[in-house]
């Protein structure tokens, strides 16, 4: 792991030496550069040595917000770690919004703070080997709900990963963010924690909100309230997108509803476009007028590719129907294995992970090649 850097502003003396102690321990990680009772004292120290990680004590949360957004403006590559014996639910969220990094709670547990610098180290590693790097990067679209797009996109992030690529899942549902509920996950942070650094976000602050699942996919989850929604908008997501791309091989994103600012700003960015859909005539309508409007925009079938989900030999609606209706062949044709999926919901994992021989699990499989054929092909799922 690469080695960081940290400095401490810390009135307690007691506090101060228990956090030099501990990082100390992980010396082959973590070098320490300084010490400071108040931001103030240390500030000129943090300006000229430009620590990629500064520790800072919270006595009062307005303050703390404060100097937290200071830090941020002045030294933008700096991950602020807070620490405070205040474990409110508003205390962390204000302090994250504000930029911090990581909120640890008082005293610092050598655990909590080896775990929090081994994220930094990691980012930073990624970040230099990442340089000329170039992912890929798929959107899973339908504006309307129930079509199976969350499904197809967790399954189809799984999948990459399995296969040994570092993939990363968006979620851009805003209207209805259920990735985290599909993979029975609670994630501390979501996009939300992102608006305070909109144009400053760095890889290193972008690993530290997302979540890992054990099928190896990293989780950057949608907001929880409608209203921290409606402040993240189109400059934010390319920004994020363009910095997903460098990090991971492959980034999936999970939206839906109308064609806003949003969604279009995703697609700009996004390498191919699956639209999916299920063969019903609600289905085939929407997905007539909607790739129509795509395509005005801008996204015609060499991006957005038609994906059939939930497809039973005994449909009475054939996907040769479905392709004249909507004027474009469809890419690939995903089984409807309700069962399987069923469980792998119940399980909290992807259909590959726990039913990696289900006829959907092969299915997605194909799919994965079909978008990627020269990588897909290059490794081999274990």
């Amino acid at each position: 792991m690469k080695q960081v850097t940290a400095y401490v502003v810390d009135s307690d003396a007691d506090a101060t030496a228990h956090i030099r102690q501990m990082l100390g321990s992980m010396a082959d990680n973590v070098r320490l550069l300084g010490a400071a009772r108040t931001l103030q004292e240390g500030l000129q120290d943090i300006q000229t040595c430009h620590p990629n990680i500064v520790l800072l004590e919270v006595k009062d949360l307005e303050r703390g917000a404060k100097e937290t957004e200071f830090l941020l403006s002045r030294c933008p590559n700096s991950a602020t770690f807070v620490s405070s014996a205040t474990l409110s639910p508003e205390w962390i969220l204000k302090l994250i919004r504000a930029g911090a990094s990581e909120y640890l709670s008082r005293p610092v547990s050598a655990s909590e703070l080896a775990d929090a610098v081994r994220k930094v180290a990691k980012s930073h590693a990624v970040s230099s080997s990442s340089v000329g790097h170039k992912g890929e990067i798929f959107a899973v679209y339908h504006p309307s709900g129930g079509v199976g797009t969350t499904t197809v996109a967790v399954n189809l992030a799984a999948t990459l990963a399995v296969r040994g690529y570092s993939t990363a899942l968006m979620d851009l549902n805003f209207c209805g963010a259920d990735v985290s509920a599909y993979l029975d996950l609670t994630p501390r942070y979501t996009m939300a924690c992102m608006v305070p650094k909109a144009g400053q976000v760095d890889a290193n602050f972008l690993k530290s909100i997302m979540m890992p699942h054990s099928c190896g996919v990293e989780i950057l989850d949608g907001p929880d309230q409608p209203r921290e929604a409606s402040r993240i908008g189109p400059g934010l997501i390319q920004e994020t997108l363009a910095l997903l791309r460098t990090c991971f091989d492959y980034t999936v994103i999970d939206t839906g509803g109308e064609l806003s600012e949003k969604n279009l700003a995703a697609f700009e960015l996004s390498d191919r476009v699956l639209f999916t859909t299920v063969l019903n005539i609600p289905g085939l309508r929407t997905g007539q007028r909607y790739l129509r409007a795509l395509a005005g925009e801008g996204h015609g079938p060499e991006r957005v590719k038609l994906v059939v989900n939930r497809h039973l030999p005994r449909d009475e609606i054939k996907v040769t129907d479905a392709e004249k209706v909507m004027g474009t062949r469809a890419l690939h044709v995903l089984p409807n294995s309700y069962a399987d999926l069923r469980v792998a919901i119940t399980r909290g994992t992807p259909v590959i992970r726990c039913l990696p021989k289900s006829p959907f699990s092969k299915s997605m499989d194909q799919l994965a090649r079909l978008l990627c054929p020269e990588k897909a092909n290059a490794k081999t799922a274990p």
